[in-house]
């Protein structure tokens, strides 16, 4: 009897230390929380060093304990990093091939994890937000008079080129 209970405790406690895995996807798939900001982009970690740093500290002071890796100020520091990733990315008119990298389905995958943990993480927790000066999509668009001036070219082609086809 003391050898099942010593054997059912170390199978518990074995859970324990990689019970938060976070199954981000793509080219990285699932991790355990100390490899979360692990990403492969090395100017993203030196652009953010000092968020980035700060939520490595908070993973790593809390080891294996669930209640820590999903508590509001772990959270808080994780989501401050990814965001300033993200920023990073924007501007820098960039793009990471790490699925971790300042993406809003890293952190999602991350309160996810916590949930199956059996901790929830508010959704406003882990939202990433757009920068200020970000200038959005640019939407380019034709003026009155260059609008008729392309149209009437293109209709002076068309007419031309059926004519041409027309008489072979």
């Amino acid at each position: 009897m003391r050898a099942f209970i010593a054997f059912a405790s170390f199978i518990l406690f074995a859970g324990q230390a990689l019970s938060l895995s976070i199954a981000v996807g793509g080219s990285v798939g699932t991790v355990d929380a100390t490899q979360f900001l692990n990403v492969t982009d090395a100017y993203l970690l030196s652009d953010c060093q000092n968020q980035c740093s700060n939520a490595t500290a908070q993973i790593t002071m809390c080891a294996a304990n669930d209640s820590c890796l999903c508590a509001s100020n772990t959270v808080t520091a994780i989501t401050s990093c990814e965001q300033c990733m993200f920023s990073d990315l924007i501007a820098k008119f960039a793009t990471s091939t790490d699925p971790r990298a300042g993406s809003s389905t890293a952190l999602t995958a991350y309160a996810a994890a916590c949930s199956s943990a059996g901790f929830t993480v508010p959704s406003s927790s882990v939202t990433l937000t757009v920068p200020s000066n970000w200038d959005g999509p640019l939407g380019v668009s034709l003026g009155t008079v260059s609008t008729v001036l392309i149209v009437g070219v293109s209709a002076v082609l068309g007419t031309g080129s059926i004519v041409l086809l027309s008489n072979m």
